[in-house]
């Protein structure tokens, strides 16, 4: 019985330096995780502020008006409806996710 109890507690410091190994390849995993998506946030908040300025809008509505005919601006009148569809679509998954909790919450 004691050579099972021994092999029991031999697995047990197995399983826990297992643990400890996956804990910080975990935790190093979110540190590149967490990186990536700050730089992401930086990059949204900077369009956003962009995109808010009337300079930026004022140069790009006078840009197109200037190159309406050149491809790039048919370029940019697609982005522009893409970046709309998107904002759209990020706003109904953001209420969607607020959403799913307070449902489950009312179930229990």
């Amino acid at each position: 019985m004691s050579s099972r109890v021994a092999e029991l507690k031999a697995r047990r410091e197995l399983l826990r330096a297992q643990s400890a190994v996956q804990r910080e390849e975990l935790r190093l995993d979110a540190a590149v995780i967490g990186n990536a998506l700050r730089t992401i946030d930086r990059a949204v908040a900077l369009g956003q502020r962009l995109a808010r300025s009337p300079v930026v809008i004022g140069v790009a509505v006078v840009g197109l008006v200037i190159f309406r005919r050149h491809p790039v601006a048919g370029w940019v009148m697609r982005g522009l409806a893409l970046a709309g569809t998107a904002r759209r679509v990020g706003g109904t998954l953001r209420r969607l996710a607020d959403e799913v909790p307070a449902r489950e919450a009312r179930e229990r």
